[in-house]
């Protein structure tokens, strides 16, 4: 899953949606003193995000979503999906949280600035451009996934080819969302079993 999701799924737990964040950042071992800069609920937030890269990897609903995208993307199918994902969770967050997809990103955002000294650099720059331009509301739209995608070319050279990804979602919505709606609910539980949260 990609940012919105993680950050959902930390539900409203701050430490949680540092790890969160955290979790494409801190390699390795949790244990190791590289990693001693985080607190133990922070950790569970790492922790919790890979819990979540796992389970969507091994989703019936998200291999068959990577299936249905053109062999084009190649390897990148697990990104697409993961995006795709976020623009459906943006789309209809009303129907997964009780605060507006508006009210839950400046929340975040305002967790993400009060925790910025807990941040490694490479983090910083990411977490400046998400506020800046506002990511994580602008999923919701067709436009703001066609910048992300674009962005996404540009910044990183081998993932060159995935600008068309936007085209792809704005011509097959509907193939795709019927996946997310499936597989949605069963994250929800699986991070719930995790944390232990009734």
């Amino acid at each position: 899953m990609n940012y919105l999701a993680h950050f959902y799924l930390s539900f409203e737990q701050e430490p949680l949606i540092i790890g969160n964040l955290l979790g494409d950042f801190a390699r390795g071992r949790l244990d190791h003193p590289r990693n001693d800069r985080y607190n133990s609920s922070i950790k569970q937030g790492i922790l919790l995000h890979r819990q979540i890269d796992s389970f969507t990897d091994s989703h019936p609903s998200g291999q068959a979503c990577r299936q249905e995208l053109p062999n084009y993307f190649g390897k990148y199918k697990g990104v697409i999906t993961d995006m795709y994902f976020d623009y459906f969770l943006a789309k209809h967050f009303a129907d997964y949280h009780h605060l507006s997809l508006k009210q839950f990103t400046m929340y975040v955002y305002e967790v993400l600035e009060k925790h910025r000294s807990v941040l490694p650099q490479e983090a910083l720059g990411l977490v400046d451009s998400m506020i800046k331009y506002d990511w994580l509301n602008n999923y919701q739209f067709l436009e703001g996934m066609n910048r992300s995608f674009g962005g996404m070319s540009r910044r990183y050279p081998f993932l060159a080819g995935i600008e068309r990804a936007g085209a792809e979602l704005f011509e097959n919505e509907a193939l795709y969302e019927p996946y997310f709606r499936a597989f949605f609910p069963d994250l929800i539980s699986s991070c719930k079993d995790f944390l232990s949260y009734d």
